[in-house]
């Protein structure tokens, strides 16, 4: 797996596993179920807000709920069906469309984002190899100081170099 596969595991393609004999994939499932659902429930409340308002030989109100029950089964089956195609029509294209957009963002990230992120990257190692360097000269400096003053006072100087006890590759 690439870095940015790991980064992004939805910008990585899948097998597509296959649920049924008519090859609908478990994404496919996924979305029909999801918009099959939103659109049941928006019918459901549609059709009974119809039942109970539109009555017009009753006042409003005046229907039993059994009445309304039969009304709304009987307008419920007509929408069933029409709520299974539209959904079996719409869930490829959502899927569809979600890929395009998701194509067009790691293309947008690719180009724009991850840029700049490696310019950070270089310029924060570079502002850190010019930290270290100052730091390895004051350090240097110092010892310095410290070396020249015990000169000048007559005193044995014996602290080592800076950097000399560490162990670095050459």
């Amino acid at each position: 797996m690439t870095w940015l596969g790991k980064l992004l595991p939805s910008a990585t393609p899948r097998r597509q596993d296959h649920v049924s004999i008519w090859s609908v994939t478990v994404r496919d499932a996924r979305t029909f179920f999801c918009i099959a659902g939103a659109l049941w429930v928006v019918a459901f409340a549609f059709i009974v807000h119809k039942s109970v308002a539109d009555s017009p030989t009753q006042a409003l109100g005046a229907r039993s709920i059994g009445d309304c029950m039969l009304a709304v089964l009987a307008d419920f089956g007509d929408a069933g069906i029409a709520i299974g195609i539209l959904s079996m029509m719409l869930a490829p294209l959502a899927n569809a469309t979600g890929a395009v957009l998701m194509s067009l963002y790691q293309a947008m990230v690719n180009r724009l984002v991850i840029p700049v992120i490696e310019a950070h990257k270089a310029e924060g190692r570079e502002e850190g190899r010019k930290q270290g360097r100052t730091e390895v000269m004051e350090e240097w400096r110092a010892w310095n100081r410290r070396r020249l003053a015990a000169e000048r006072e007559g005193l044995e100087f014996d602290e080592s170099p800076p950097g000399e006890g560490l162990n670095v590759p050459n």
